[in-house]
C-alpha cells in the first residue's frame, strides 16, 4: 500500500498490477498502452522542448559476450561471486542466457549493481544450439577483463 501510494504521487493514473516474484501475463504487458505523448504532454507542457543540454557519461558502456558452449557451473558461480562483489557498483545491469553443462534448461539471470536473480526458463531444443548469451551496462567496464573472465568459465 505504501509503494503503491509513492507511485500514484508520481503518476496517479499509472495501472498497477499487482504480482509475486514480477510474473506477469505478456499480454498485459504488451496491452498496457503505457506510452501516450498527449497524457505526457497535458502533464508537462515543455516536455516536447530541447532547451537543455544533455550531458552523457562517457565511461558509460555496455560489453556483450556471445558464444556457443556451455558453461561449468562452479566456475560460472564463482566468477559471478567475484565480479558482483568487486566490480558491482560499477556494473548497473547484466542479463544473460546461458548454456550450463548439466543442465537441460536454460539459466536466465539479471542482476542491478550486485543483486542477483535466476531462473531457468525452459529446455534447450534439439535442433537448438547450445550457447552463452550475456552483456553488462555500466560504467569503466574493461572489455577484455569481462570476456576472458566469462571464458574461463566455459566447459572445454
Amino acid at each position: 500500500e505504501e509503494v503503491e501510494q509513492r507511485i500514484r504521487a508520481i503518476n496517479a493514473t499509472v495501472p498497477i498490477k499487482r504480482t509475486t516474484n514480477s510474473q506477469v501475463d505478456m499480454d498485459y504487458i504488451l496491452g498496457i498502452h503505457a506510452f501516450s505523448l498527449d497524457k505526457i504532454v497535458e502533464m508537462d507542457d515543455a516536455f516536447l522542448k530541447d532547451s537543455h543540454d544533455h550531458q552523457h557519461d562517457p565511461r558509460v558502456s555496455s560489453v556483450g559476450i556471445d558464444v556457443p558452449g556451455e558453461v561449468v557451473p562452479e566456475e560460472l558461480n564463482e566468477w559471478i561471486g567475484w565480479l558482483l562483489k568487486e566490480k558491482g557498483v560499477d556494473i548497473f545491469r547484466s542479463k544473460g542466457v546461458l548454456a550450463v553443462k548439466g543442465m537441460k534448461d536454460k539459466f536466465v539471470f539479471q542482476a542491478i549493481h550486485m543483486l542477483f536473480a535466476n531462473s531457468q526458463q525452459g529446455p534447450w531444443a534439439d535442433d537448438e544450439e547450445r550457447r552463452c548469451k550475456i552483456i553488462f551496462i555500466g560504467k569503466n567496464l574493461d572489455r577484455e577483463e569481462l570476456t576472458s573472465g566469462f571464458m574461463k568459465c566455459m566447459s572445454q
